[in-house]
């Protein structure tokens, strides 16, 4: 029986788990100006143990459920109109391929201008404090502002590869996306600036020194050239209110009116996230963002985050079972208790191509009518057949050369590396075209 986790290390999770909602103050710059919604913070701890153990529970004990289920009469996304797409406009998505033509060159664009830092010297203003990589804010010549992202040592172009190329094909299926390239650089490109800090590891903020700087780079991969590689990702217009939840709504914000576990482009993302092994898809991924534009102001919904996609776990590559089950999966655990684990999975047939800047992705072992993300995602549990269909329509659109282009923005120096992971995403858009479009006169939910 696998089981990742032991009962009493669960146990602690969920003693430990918070959520941190502090407000988000801002000067108005006219007083006109609307303050918006409060910003807010996922804890890691409580996003898991959420969604791994309580919500599951929850969801075994909803009746109704059950019974919309057992009677092939599921809940159907609530934001559609009388042609079953997505309502517009939407703060989430926009129309883009399987709905109307993007050629490549817009796809590289994306987000615009999809360049990178001008260039010059980069000046740091912090160093990044969260998540499991390390990073610099920076701003370039032209006053522009990017977080700059590294790959781990043992594994050079892998999680900014995944990064640059799940960014270009999420935006072209119409989400909101941050502009991202791979920049290189060299330490004489790098200054800092007069305010630039960097928190220790007893969690102080202090003034950040070149030493500092130079300790940073040496787990920071350089190539034959002996430059420095990144990913570049353009910080967001707007103010950051932090992530949203993939259920329930904004309370703050009047225009969300919608829980977030019944809009379709959130449950039809499942097919995109699906495709691109996306398994790391949740709430801490998400950015809200508070924008102005023609003199409105409201909030738009942005996936960030790519490192951990395709074949990458942004640290390590990807475990071939990626995609399979949950983390802590009952089902499995309930199918291997059943079979005294001689049950083979599936997974275990799985070939490593053996491409570091890759991770691991297969098309051989990839199920397309039961792929999983890392853990339960609310809008994914509750996606209906419909809601499947509509993402892999988007998801068929995409043709060899939109595939081809936007895994050049990987810049993967090795050959092999590119031509493996065209060839898997094209297999992998294959099986979910032949499983969810081949047969459209085929209705029913699925349970």
């Amino acid at each position: 029986m696998r089981m990742r986790l032991p009962g009493v290390t669960l146990v602690c999770l969920l003693l430990v788990a918070t959520v941190t909602r502090t407000g988000g103050a801002t000067e108005a710059v006219e007083p006109a100006e609307p303050a918006g919604p409060r910003t807010t913070e996922i804890s890691y701890y409580y996003d898991f143990v959420r969604h791994c153990a309580a919500r599951p529970i929850a969801r075994q004990l909803d009746l109704g459920r059950e019974v919309r289920r057992l009677s092939g009469n599921p809940r159907q996304a609530a934001n559609v109109d009388a042609n079953d797409q997505v309502q517009l406009p939407s703060t989430w998505w926009t129309p883009r391929l399987g709905f109307r033509p993007v050629t490549v060159d817009q796809m590289l664009r994306g987000p615009g201008p999809g360049t990178g830092p001008a260039p010059g010297k980069l000046i740091i203003e912090r160093a990044k404090s969260q998540g499991v990589t390390p990073g610099f804010f920076v701003k370039d010549s032209a006053g522009t502002a990017f977080l700059l992202k590294f790959d781990p040592t043992a594994l050079a172009e892998m999680a900014t590869g995944a990064d640059a190329v799940a960014a270009c094909l999420y935006w072209a299926a119409g989400y909101n996306v941050a502009d991202n390239a791979v920049y290189t650089f060299t330490a004489e490109d790098l200054e800092l600036s007069s305010k630039a800090t960097v928190v220790d590891k007893k969690g102080k903020k202090r003034p950040m020194d070149r030493d500092d700087l130079m300790l940073m780079l040496e787990h920071v991969p350089r190539g034959p050239d002996g430059r420095y590689r990144s990913l570049a990702s353009r910080l967001l217009p707007g103010r950051p209110l932090g992530p949203f939840e993939y259920t329930g709504r904004r309370g703050d914000d009047p225009e969300d009116l919608i829980p977030h576990q019944h809009r379709r482009e959130l449950r039809g993302l499942w097919a995109i996230a699906a495709w691109t092994n996306h398994i790391d898809v949740r709430g801490p991924n998400s950015l809200d963002m508070w924008t102005t534009e023609n003199g409105r102001s409201f909030v738009r919904h942005y996936l960030i985050d790519f490192g951990s996609c395709l074949g990458s776990a942004a640290t390590s590559k990807r475990e071939a079972l990626a995609g399979t089950e949950y983390f802590l999966d009952y089902q499995v655990i309930a199918r291997q208790i059943g079979t005294i684990g001689l049950r083979p999975f599936a997974w275990e047939h799985a070939v490593d191509p053996d491409l570091p800047s890759i991770g691991f992705i297969d098309s051989d072992t990839f199920n397309p009518g039961n792929w999983r993300p890392e853990y339960p995602n609310p809008a994914f549990d509750e996606r209906t057949e419909r809601d499947i269909r509509w993402g892999a329509r988007i998801v068929a659109a995409f043709t060899d050369d939109h595939i081809r282009a936007a895994v050049a923005r990987g810049q993967y120096s090795d050959p092999r590396a590119a031509d493996y992971l065209t060839r898997v995403l094209i297999e992998r858009r294959d099986k979910i075209v032949r499983r969810w479009l081949s047969d459209p006169a085929v209705t029913a939910d699925r349970p």
